[in-house]
């Protein structure tokens, strides 16, 4: 049934989303890469032409390095026009902006294409003793807790170290050389990581947390 909705929707807005410079990221999985369903079904998989080679490159270098790894894209932003938001997020209105989805492990091996929830978010990689809090303990703005909706994330999964890493470090350094701006990730996650680079951004303590996701936007 969803493939049969797609399908009929797909093709014009693809089009006319075309004429006005977007490409949607793929919704079934295309040399690794792939965007979530629950971000592909209303259309939030758009993304600037310069934003989709970006992805489709990490996409292809996370499959090299790792044969069989996947990349998960999230939400992008809407078809069509500039300045149209994309609930709940504050700045996904251009094409220049893409969610990733963290790579994860289960039982010890590799868990390609795994998403921690339903809809890929909050499912956080809360911070261990030690690891900076900048923001403290108090949810502040946008920064969710989302409690209530620990029952309904894969408990299974657990954080693939070595492969969100080298994402976070493509993204810094080739990335980077090819548009890439900022690159959300919350400070405990890129100190556990050690990734670093200019691109590598807090975002602040009244915006959304990004210890569930990567946020990659172009400059």
């Amino acid at each position: 049934m969803f493939v049969a909705l797609y399908a009929v929707t797909w093709f014009p807005i693809g089009q006319l989303a075309a004429l006005g410079g977007r490409k949607p990221l793929p919704c079934i999985d295309r040399a690794g890469l792939s965007a979530s369903l629950v971000s592909c079904a209303p259309h939030r998989n758009y993304v600037a032409p310069q934003l989709f080679d970006v992805i489709a490159s990490l996409s292809a270098d996370v499959a090299q390095r790792y044969p069989g790894g996947k990349t998960r894209a999230l939400d992008a932003s809407f078809p069509f026009f500039d300045g149209v938001p994309l609930p709940p997020h504050l700045s996904h209105d251009d094409g220049e902006k893409v969610d990733l989805a963290f790579h994860y492990t289960r039982g010890g091996e590799p868990a390609p294409g795994a998403l921690a929830s339903p809809i890929g978010y909050w499912r956080f990689e809360q911070p261990r003793e030690g690891e900076p809090l900048p923001c403290g303990t108090r949810s502040q703005g946008w920064r969710w807790n989302m409690e209530w909706f620990a029952p309904f994330t894969s408990r299974d999964l657990v954080l693939d170290d070595e492969r969100t890493r080298h994402v976070l470090r493509w993204l810094a350094s080739t990335g980077a050389q090819r548009g890439v701006g900022k690159v959300f990730v919350e400070p405990h996650l890129a100190e556990r990581l050690n990734a670093s680079g200019d691109v590598i951004r807090f975002q602040g303590c009244r915006a959304a947390r990004h210890d569930d996701h990567i946020h990659v936007q172009l400059r």
